[in-house]
């Protein structure tokens, strides 16, 4: 089995612990139903993560809301929960063929990190768990979007009438976590800017115990992450904002709203820019993409990739919204031999364990 396999086999077996009367087997994964909700966890190909490497493009799948029809109004009311923080590290991604929602995450698993990113996917799995429960009754019952909540059951077990213990995990596990301050702190801020930030492909960085801040190269101009300890969840308490902004032209509201769920259902249902742990939506004339890590991920070393994964997002998005992909003289450095270090796959820093 490749890493994707591997990953698919622990989460069923090892950390779902998913029981086969609610679950079914899929060519390429499995679907289960922590209760009336159902979730799919699939390997959807293969592509290269922010370290270079290839592997398995592994994607995360709750559904929300059926028969859909995305409306002005709708893609307006589905940019508004996401730009107020109601979900973290997933996105809500439309497809028209069906007419569903669902909440999505996607990332790149290969040998070398799987160990550690297999642990960063089950707490997305576990959160979509959660946030699945109010989302679509939100989106119905309080913005009127015309649409009916995704509730199914098991094709031969039928309708689950007990949630599984999954559904309790952020209440007995990432809640208490959050409840004291952000678990990372100011020196991991000023370590990963003066390891990381001071040299290509950073354009300009600053730090101090809120957090860090990084611009990177976008067409002639710059793309800002923000990266922020003291923003907490409304739900989950502490933990790490990341929210990476990009200009662009569409005029706003709907517009910029429906370009908001094309760029998830491209990413998140997809193929993964950086870590697809998150969801874009529109505030502005800005394209933004923007995750909450809850307390109960922290690991030391992890906050070098997050940054990493930012700079291959920052990259991407350079070369699809403004037509121009970095080259060492996006950078101060000119032709300098450190302006072209980037260019070779950058490092995988391996979080320590605990």
């Amino acid at each position: 089995m490749n890493a994707g396999e591997r990953t698919i086999e622990w989460l069923y077996k090892n950390q779902l612990q998913v029981d086969e009367q609610w679950s079914v087997r899929t060519e390429r994964g499995f679907k289960w139903w922590p209760y009336q909700h159902a979730q799919t966890v699939e390997i959807m190909g293969e592509g290269k993560g922010p370290d270079g490497a290839v592997g398995s493009c592994l994607v995360v799948r709750t559904e929300v809301l059926r028969d859909l029809e995305l409306t002005d109004s709708a893609a307006v009311a589905i940019n508004g929960l996401v730009q107020a923080g109601a979900y973290t590290m997933s996105g809500l991604v439309y497809d028209a063929a069906t007419r569903r929602l669902d909440l999505c995450s996607s990332v790149l698993v290969h040998d070398d990190i799987r160990e550690w990113m297999q642990g960063l996917i089950s707490v997305a799995a576990m959160l979509q768990i959660s946030e699945v429960r109010g989302a679509g009754a939100t989106l119905v019952k309080q913005y009127h979007v015309q649409a009916a909540e995704a509730t199914s059951g098991h094709p031969t077990s039928g309708m689950r009438a007990t949630p599984d213990e999954m559904t309790t995990i952020d209440r007995s596990l990432i809640i208490p976590s959050g409840q004291g301050p952000c678990a990372w702190v100011a020196e991991e801020f000023t370590d990963v800017e003066s390891r990381y930030m001071q040299k290509p492909p950073a354009l300009f960085s600053m730090s101090d115990w809120t957090g860090v801040n990084v611009e990177f190269p976008y067409g002639d101009f710059s793309s800002l992450c923000e990266v922020v300890a003291n923003k907490p969840h409304i739900a989950y308490g502490s933990g790490l904002r990341v929210t990476q902004s990009f200009p662009i032209s569409r005029s706003g509201g709907a517009e910029g709203a429906r370009f908001a769920l094309l760029m998830n259902a491209t990413e998140l249902a997809g193929s993964p820019v950086g870590y697809g742990f998150g969801s874009y939506f529109y505030r502005e004339r800005l394209l933004c993409f923007s995750t909450f890590f809850p307390n109960f991920i922290h690991k030391p070393g992890l906050l070098p990739n997050l940054y990493f994964a930012a700079a291959q997002r920052a990259r991407a998005m350079s070369v699809q919204l403004m037509g121009k992909d970095w080259t060492s003289d996006s950078f101060d450095f000119g032709h300098s031999a450190e302006g072209r270090a980037f260019f070779d796959p950058p490092p995988t820093v391996q979080p320590e364990k605990t």
